[in-house]
């Protein structure tokens, strides 16, 4: 008899082990065959049928321009723009090239980054138009790496699709807008120039933005702007790949990045965003190169993003407007499940209900007791914070021993698997480990369902504060509560065990996908998302797990978990040596006050073994203002004869204002004279306070929580002249006004040509190594 229904303390007989094996075992199989539904397809060759998209032939665009870093404002950001301008017009089609000036479309924070891009688009024309389809991608990389996954695979994607439907004669209803952004890695200024200025960006509208965060997993749909049901309705039935989770879009909330959704979603249009998140250690990384792109994850996002265009071509987009949320979700065979998010609370209230039932219906067979399940309640909760602890030790003693994994792109190592199964395992191990230590104390079926309320009422707060996750807790709730009901009433240990057992199965099917999908984000993070998941699968399997467990050598189950996480560990960092094939990232700047002489060495993270000999190991001011904010690890470097930048007032004027009150004016033209890619500038806040202020045509607005710090912009891709024009607006004051002019230059090689640099070693790249000059000015009136 299954462990909720007998209890040990009873004297009554345990599950047959050959029944819960069997469950067991086929739990993991349906866990393994969602997380097998959800996997990359095969990609399709060169010789694809031209209907077709082939990740082949999208890998070859790759292949060309994903060659060396690309950063906007550089020579290969130019020959790569020349490439897809080039293709765009093989197809047929009239790329135009939208030079302006973007910025930073979230709240000011201090100085305000902006840039001018030459953003590539082109139109498909619809037949009958009731909007435009916008497929987006941005074609700039980060200086550290070629961006052959961010973004090439989106880039690549877009020009494979673009292929496939001019080849075919496919004729639209809508446009489709080919949309390759500029300026992406340095402020998401492409798309803010495009809803802030370009035509097409009016109307209604729906776009599907491309991005990657690593070099592979699968592609999938991870957020959508709010009132998102038909738009997921269109996805659910036109996607060849409809992977997708509404509880994705709380998750990329809390990351440190975002994409040129932000920009598309603040100006009104409805936007899908997709990515892939796997292998994060080659993100933003020297080895970002077409070798290390993932064809299968290439081919689930062009075949998407091929079947979603033709699909939106055809729909009326005026009747997509925003309307209800929707819950969403992956079950096998490739089935998206969508529910209005309406009902996500009721569901919640539905399942704590029936939770509440077996309990009731298990305390009067004598089964359980009110006092035995709130202690499962407790432990529950404890093994959740222990499991969470053990993961932040993991992750210390990892770092102990290789500290290069805390500097990877993501905290993840470039092979991270045997590291997830290992950290699993010591879960396993103290998870069960716990519970020999209260077995007798309080028995599984109270322990399991002390976790199965946690579960629900985990779920009730969801679906009260973020619906779109709640599904993940309801749904294993509610079916692990019926089946528990269910196994209660059956008579028969195979009954009972097969009750339970399918009661399990919407927790494999939606927390297997769950926490591999969060494992993704960074090993690092894995005590926020795979731990709680993998704690509560064995809590709720106690019952299950109860009858494996030998009588009298119970504790060989969690001492084997114990010594395969061990062994797992071992091989992990023996496949993780962190040599020139598995390169770590590090950070070194150079800056020089053009005006003292005085320059320095500086770091913005902690020094690591190449970089320590440039600066002290010590957070302290840094000496040349404004190079890259105030604090930083600084140390003594030789001054270089690079030229100042220059800073000409074209315009002095004094304006009275309505009520007495006046203003200065003044028109500047900013200039670099040694060729860097941007130019900086920055009021002193101690001064005039700033009213106003402009660079390249763009109004800034300052930033109102600035509390007299400096004001200022950093502006990227100066023009090939090396000058900006700017205005800054300042109440009148006999006061000078105090400026810091800084130009940048962004790719790493800027050092190769310093007094006393030497490139770091070949297990090392600069992920982070501008070279920058400043010099200050006072404006007297």
């Amino acid at each position: 008899m299954n462990a909720i229904t007998e209890q040990p303390a009873h004297g009554a007989r345990h599950p047959r082990p050959l029944y819960a094996l069997v469950a067991l075992a086929a739990l993991f199989i349906a866990g393994i065959l969602a997380l097998q539904d959800i996997s990359v397809p095969d990609p399709l060759p060169i010789d694809a049928p031209e209907d077709q998209f082939s990740a082949a032939r999208a890998h070859a665009h790759i292949r060309e321009f994903a060659t060396a870093p690309h950063p906007m404002g550089s020579a290969e950001h130019r020959r790569v723009r020349a490439y897809l301008v080039e293709e765009l017009r093989r197809l047929g089609l009239e790329p135009e090239v939208h030079d302006a000036v973007g910025m930073w479309p979230g709240e000011p924070g201090g100085p305000r980054g902006v840039g001018r891009v030459q953003n590539v688009i082109a139109l498909i024309e619809g037949t009958d138009p009731t909007g435009r389809v916008i497929l987006a991608a941005h074609y700039d990389s980060v200086p550290s790496g070629p961006g052959a996954n961010d973004d090439g695979a989106g880039v690549a994607s877009i020009l494979e699709t673009a292929r496939a439907l001019t080849e075919t004669g496919f004729r639209p209803r809508n446009d489709i807008v080919l949309l390759l952004t500029d300026g992406e890695e340095k402020g998401l200024f492409g798309a803010e120039a495009f809803m802030n200025s370009h035509p097409l960006a009016e109307g209604p509208a729906v776009v599907l933005n491309h991005e990657a965060r690593g070099a592979g997993g699968s592609a999938s749909m991870f957020r959508a702007t709010p009132g998102n049901s038909k738009l997921m309705s269109v996805f659910g039935r036109a996607a060849v790949h409809p992977v997708a989770d509404s509880a994705s879009a709380d998750v990329a909330a809390q990351l440190p990045n975002d994409t040129d959704f932000t920009p598309f979603r603040l100006g009104g249009l409805a936007v899908l965003d997709f990515a892939y998140l796997g292998k994060g250690a080659y993100y933003h990384s020297v080895l970002d190169n077409p070798g290390n792109v993932s064809l299968g994850s290439l081919q689930q996002m062009g075949d998407n993003t091929l079947a979603l265009a033709a699909a939106f071509g055809m729909e009326d987009l005026g009747t997509l407007e925003a309307d209800s949320e929707s819950v969403y979700f992956n079950v096998p065979p490739g089935l998206l499940i969508r529910y209005p998010a309406a009902l996500a609370l009721p569901l919640a209230l539905l399942a704590l209900v029936i939770v509440a039932g077996l309990i009731v219906l298990a305390r009067r067979r004598g089964l359980v007791s009110i006092p035995k399940v709130l202690l499962g309640v407790v432990v529950t909760l404890l093994l959740v914070g222990l499991g969470v602890g053990l993961a932040m030790l993991y992750w210390r003693l990892l770092t102990g021993i290789r500290p290069g994994y805390q500097a990877l792109p993501t905290g993840t190592p470039y092979r991270p698997a045997l590291f997830q199964a290992a950290l699993l395992l010591l879960l396993v191990a103290l998870t069960i480990a716990v519970y020999l230590g209260l077995r007798r104390r309080a028995g599984p079926g109270n322990l399991a369902l002390g976790g199965l309320l946690v579960l629900v009422v985990a779920g009730l707060g969801a679906a009260a504060a973020l619906p779109g996750t709640s599904h993940a807790m309801v749904l294993p709730a509610l079916g692990a509560a019926v089946g528990g009901i269910v196994a209660v009433l059956k008579p028969g240990a195979l009954g009972r065990t097969i009750a339970l057992a399918a009661g399990l199965v919407p927790a494999a099917l939606l927390l297997a996908p769950g926490a591999w999908a969060l494992f993704e984000v960074g090993l690092s993070a894995a005590p926020f998302g795979p731990v709680p998941i993998a704690v509560l699968s064995v809590v709720l399997a106690f019952p299950l797990i109860e009858a494996l467990i030998p009588p009298r050598r119970s504790a060989v189950v969690p001492a084997a978990a114990l010594m395969g996480g061990v062994a797992a560990t071992v091989l992990a960092l023996l496949f993780n040596p962190l040599d020139h094939t598995q390169p770590v990232p590090t950070m070194l700047t150079y800056a020089l006050d053009a005006g003292t002489g005085t320059a320095a060495w500086a770091t913005p993270g902690s020094p690591d073994g190449w970089n320590s000999r440039y600066v002290s190991d010590e957070l302290s001011t840094h000496p040349v203002p404004q190079a890259w904010g105030d604090r930083a690890y600084v140390g003594e470097a030789e001054a270089a004869p690079l030229p100042g930048p220059e800073l000409t007032v074209t315009e002095d004027s004094i304006t009275e204002a309505a009520g007495g009150e006046s203003f200065r004016t003044l028109k500047l033209t900013l200039a670099t004279r040694r060729g860097a890619s941007a130019i900086g500038l920055y009021v002193d806040g101690s001064g005039p306070e700033v009213l106003a202020l402009s660079a390249g045509g763009r109004r800034i607005k300052p930033d109102p929580y600035n509390d007299g710090g400096d004001v200022g912009f950093r502006f990227e891709a100066v023009a090939e002249s090396g000058e900006i024009e700017a205005e800054i607006r300042v109440g009148f004051s006999p006061d000078p006004v105090r400026v810091h002019v800084v130009d940048y230059t962004s790719l790493p090689e800027s050092l190769d040509r310093l007094p006393g640099y030497a490139a770091p070693p070949p297990d090392k790249y600069l992920l982070f190594g501008e070279t920058a000059v400043a010099r200050g000015f006072e404006i007297a009136n």
